[in-house]
């Protein structure tokens, strides 16, 4: 017997495989959007941060708002976050940049839920189409009678077909779901190891006016 095509085992799966094919292509587009968005992302800016601590230092808060500004990416968005209160307590700058890391990890993992319901839910929508494909095979059976065998063929056919997609869109989910959460704890990280320390440069940039202040008044 000729081996059958892919497109022609698929048209056997039955009517699990819609839903299994919405899921592969979700699975897929939420995949290499996030991987393009995190090869994006970068290392930290450190130059940058440089330069506007620099520019601080020389009293010039409306050109380092600039550079920050010219500068797209979520370090330079944090670091906007934390000069806008500068002038707050320690606590305070700490708790806007905290906030500002946080939603800049939410935005990150955008999609990431989709990817990790598809792959729980994805064997059990391939189960269901097994049995949808079991309950035709024994259908065929009552109306044409197990002597041929071409009358549950079909049935099994679809049911082994929707077990083996769903598990195989599970899979890749479950593989692609893990492989961006690895990626998101490393910008975790990364994003909150920079605004520790551009939090400690905001403070060390204040110590010398108040020291002055204090020359000044004595």
């Amino acid at each position: 017997m000729p081996s059958q095509s892919l497109l022609a085992l698929i048209q056997q799966g039955g009517v699990a495989l819609y839903p299994l094919g919405v899921c592969s292509i979700l699975v897929v587009a939420i995949f290499l959007e996030r991987l393009w968005a995190f090869s994006r992302i970068g290392r930290v800016p450190r130059e940058m941060l440089h330069r506007a601590e620099s520019l601080l230092s020389a009293g010039q808060l409306q050109d380092a708002l600039r550079l920050l500004d010219s500068s797209p990416g979520p370090f330079a968005r944090v670091a906007k976050a934390g000069l806008l209160h500068r002038k707050g307590s320690a606590r305070e700058v700490a708790d806007r940049l905290a906030l500002a890391c946080e939603a800049e990890i939410a935005s990150a993992g955008r999609g990431l839920p989709v990817l990790g319901t598809i792959g729980n839910i994805a064997p059990f929508i391939g189960l269901f189409g097994t049995v949808i494909g079991i309950m035709r095979a024994f259908h065929a059976v009552a109306q044409r009678g197990s002597a041929e065998a071409a009358a549950v063929s079909g049935g099994i056919a679809e049911a082994l077909i929707a077990t083996a997609l769903g598990l195989g869109v599970g899979i890749v989910a479950v593989i692609g779901n893990n492989w961006m959460h690895a990626l998101l704890e490393g910008f975790r990280l990364r994003l909150e190891h920079a605004a520790t320390e551009w939090a400690y440069s905001l403070q060390n940039l204040d110590r010398p006016s108040e020291t002055n202040a204090r020359e000044r008044a004595a």
